[in-house]
């Protein structure tokens, strides 16, 4: 009984031949999939007056990309800095926002305070701002050589700790 041995039986040209196109396949499925993912979310479905009011209100905004997800609008855009996430409904009212950065003189002075006297040896590694009509958290990340913790803090400036994770050595 003759066993096929693909690494013998195939000079490496017909290998990298093959190889190439089953590569090309695997790549065009996985474009065909994406494109039928996001079918649907260009900005010709997005209301031009939830448009306009967003480039009004951010002038500056670069990379703008908006996507419909069920019955709501979503807008990524960086602006300085900052990168930032709008929702809406479909009527164009605002229902959260997170904004990512590293910058602490983005957040309330009395928070950066607060963090900087409960931890001085600590640097920020990233800050993640939410906000709803309601309120504004900042999930702040700090690290040192040892590991990394995560703080929540509020507009009132109180924070506390919400994970820490210890950095292998």
């Amino acid at each position: 009984m003759y066993i096929f041995k693909g690494s013998t039986d195939y000079p490496p040209q017909k290998r990298l031949c093959m190889k190439t196109k089953l590569a090309g396949l695997l790549v065009l499925f996985v474009l065909l999939g994406q494109s039928h993912a996001f079918a649907g979310t260009s900005p010709a479905t997005i209301s031009e007056k939830l448009i306009k009011a967003f480039q009004t209100a951010f002038p500056m905004a670069e990379k703008v990309d908006w996507n419909e997800y069920g019955d709501h609008y979503f807008v990524h855009f960086r602006e300085n800095a900052v990168i930032s996430e709008i929702e809406y409904d479909h009527d164009g009212n605002f229902i959260k926002s997170e904004r990512y950065y590293k910058d602490v003189s983005l957040v309330p002075i009395h928070l950066a305070w607060e963090l900087h006297k409960k931890f001085p040896d600590k640097t920020i590694f990233g800050i993640t701002e939410t906000n709803t009509e309601s309120e504004t958290d900042y999930y702040v990340k700090l690290e040192d050589s040892k590991g990394w913790i995560t703080v929540k803090g509020f507009s009132d400036g109180s924070c506390h700790v919400v994970e820490r994770y210890n950095k292998q050595s």
